[in-house]
């Protein structure tokens, strides 16, 4: 297996090759490029000055322009010329161009000439006036006017500078020095900054399935760091939630086996035992509950299915008072025997809807069924009603006077597993899966829907779905 680097070791790491990096320049620049950015720099100097002094030569201050110019760039300035008023002014002291004879003076100007009237001198041979390791720069420039011809001529000299890149290589190392010791600082200093915390988060994530995360014993520096921490906090409340309805589930579903089981297992023995009686009475509570085991589980593998991706939806068109009038003929004698005033309310006019009739059917069923199991009521009042929203969409929903929902529950009615009924009492069936299935059914259509109660007073539960309109003599 690979191994995989530390952040911590990341982090120091970085911060050391980049020191390196800088340091590395640092060096380079200071002492293999030193030179010759010196160089450079004087010949600029030479340059600079001679277009100054070539900008101002007909100023009335020439004598104190190339006086300054000369001070300023640190050069000998001399200017020949054919007009007599700044013939042969110089200045910079003692500088090579005050020891040139006049056949030295002569070529440099001819060279001058030649080269389009400005040309560089590189370490002109000065053997007179020269150090050791001295070099000797010219600059000449030639500027030609209606009054006269002027020959610039302005120069300098380059010391050795051993002694500046030793002085500098010995600041080097301190520099160095002081640089590494400040990349381990600054590394140490992110370790318990951003590593520690992050090192906590770790072990504090395993706990997660345990429900043992706790976001106050985190404390982070960071806000990315604090966002991972609110994370990792709502997905600890998300895994004690599921765990909790998974709980619930586990409670409910083998209630609801096990109430269908025992009465089976108890009447087929009564038929067993008792074989002088007549069957069929026993053989009905048999069949009746094993048609609620059945219900469970096809909601169960339902649920699985939805999870997967694997229920497909087979949609056609159906005429909506034909659809919601089976359903409704389906409950109508149930509700009567029953003494609950069920009614059905349908639009004007007929429409084509585009649905899977068994799963849309599976829908309003779970609404019918919440509705019977949640009315107590002495007048129990159940409304299945379709009406056309606007031009484009019909809702159909189902209306009880029961128990209501108070707003605390009203949001989670959806989610699976979940029952406002926490007491599991035989006259309220099911596990908490209808609605959840009912939910991801419409969401599979891709129809709205929703839920309006008040506690005490009535629960109103609907769905929006597009519909197209049918000629009624059709």
């Amino acid at each position: 297996m690979k191994k995989r680097l530390s952040l911590r070791t990341l982090i120091l790491g970085g911060l050391l090759v980049f020191s390196a990096l800088i340091l590395a320049l640092t060096y380079i620049f200071q002492n293999a490029l030193l030179e010759s950015f010196y160089i450079r720099h004087r010949i600029n100097s030479l340059i600079d000055a001679s277009n100054d002094i070539a900008s101002n030569l007909d100023s009335d201050n020439l004598k104190d322009i190339v006086r300054q110019s000369s001070m300023n760039n640190e050069v000998c300035v001399y200017l020949i010329s054919s007009d007599e008023n700044i013939s042969s002014q110089r200045d910079g002291g003692q500088c090579a161009l005050n020891l040139l004879s006049y056949s030295q003076t002569s070529e440099i100007m001819n060279t001058i000439e030649e080269n389009n009237g400005e040309y560089l001198f590189a370490d002109y041979p000065m053997n007179m006036f020269r150090r050791e390791g001295d070099h000797f720069y010219i600059y000449g420039k030639s500027v030609v006017s209606e009054d006269a011809t002027t020959m610039i001529l302005v120069s300098a000299v380059t010391s050795p500078i051993d002694s500046t890149i030793k002085t500098l290589q010995d600041q080097f190392w301190v520099l160095s020095a002081i640089v590494i010791a400040v990349a381990v600082t600054l590394g140490i200093f992110a370790s318990k900054k951003l590593i520690n915390p992050l090192l906590q988060l770790r072990d504090e994530a395993e706990d997660l399935s345990q429900g043992g995360y706790d976001a106050s014993k985190v404390k982070a520096s960071f806000a990315e760091i604090e966002d991972l921490n609110q994370t990792l906090d709502s997905a600890n409340n998300q895994i004690k939630r599921v765990d909790k309805t998974r709980r619930e589930l586990l409670a409910n579903v083998s209630h609801d086996l096990r109430t269908p089981l025992t009465m089976i297992v108890g009447y087929a023995e009564m038929i067993k035992d008792f074989k002088e009686e007549d069957p069929s009475d026993n053989a009905d509570v048999i069949i009746t509950e094993a048609g609620r085991l059945s219900s469970l589980v096809d909601d169960l593998l339902d649920v699985s299915r939805l999870e997967d991706s694997k229920l497909q939806m087979q949609k056609e068109d159906y005429s909506l008072k034909e659809f919601i009038n089976e359903i409704y003929r389906q409950y109508k004698t149930y509700c009567s025997g029953q003494d609950i005033d069920f009614t059905c309310k349908l639009p004007e006019y007929d429409s084509l809807i585009n649905i899977d009739k068994k799963r849309i059917q599976q829908v309003i069923y779970n609404f019918l069924n919440n509705a019977l199991n949640y009315n107590n009521k002495e007048n129990k009042i159940i409304t299945l009603k379709a009406e056309y929203v606007d031009d484009n969409y019909c809702q159909i929903s189902v209306y009880d006077n029961g128990e209501g929902i108070d707003k605390l529950n009203l949001p989670y009615v959806w989610d699976r597993y979940y029952k406002v009924d926490k007491e599991h009492k035989r006259q309220h069936l099911g596990s908490g899966i209808g609605l959840s299935l009912a939910k991801d059914i419409l969401i599979a259509h891709d129809f709205e829907y929703g839920v309006d109660s008040k506690e005490g007073e009535y629960s109103l539960f609907y769905f929006k779905l597009p519909y197209e309109k049918v000629n009624e003599n059709h």
